[in-house]
């Protein structure tokens, strides 16, 4: 596995495993709580956050918009801890594995998503990590800032 692959793997089992330990902070009730009226309930970030890691791979092979849908169907979880943690972790598996399948010229080729973006599939890749760090931040400020609890969970190393 080249150096870019086996880094951006490091990187997301650290993350993943981080929200795996956040996710064992909560219980199915808390999955319900919606810190802003607008905005997704602590379930729905974590649904979101189950399939990023297939999905943002899927945007970087330049899947069309009907085929993403159809995965966000076909993968969402079932609205509890357990559902969304094998989901997390399926979707994962398949991000890691594919990712270390990739050789450096693939890296370099150029996709364009279906809406419109152009990147390489290392920026792809970056991409992914970045979204999932997104949000990873966001359900750790709503497990302090909304639960009030503090998860003791080391986010970065």
């Amino acid at each position: 596995m080249n150096a870019y692959c086996k880094g951006i793997i490091n990187q997301m089992d650290m993350a993943v495993d981080s929200v795996v330990n956040l996710m064992r902070t909560l219980n199915d009730t808390d999955l319900t709580v919606k810190p802003t009226a607008d905005k997704w309930s602590i379930g729905e970030l974590l649904a979101h956050m189950s399939v990023i890691c297939k999905a943002d791979f899927l945007i970087g092979t330049g899947i069309s918009e009907e085929e993403l849908d159809r995965y966000y169907e076909e993968t969402k979880p079932e609205a509890n801890l357990d559902s969304i943690t094998n989901t997390l972790r399926d979707n994962y598996a398949f991000f890691r594995k594919s990712v270390a399948e990739l050789e450096e010229n693939e890296l370099m080729k150029e996709t364009t998503s279906f809406f419109g973006s152009v990147h390489s599939r290392y920026e792809w890749l970056l991409d992914t990590q970045a979204h999932f760090y997104h949000h990873r931040g966001q359900l750790h400020a709503m497990i302090v800032h909304v639960l009030q609890q503090e998860p003791n969970v080391q986010l970065f190393e």
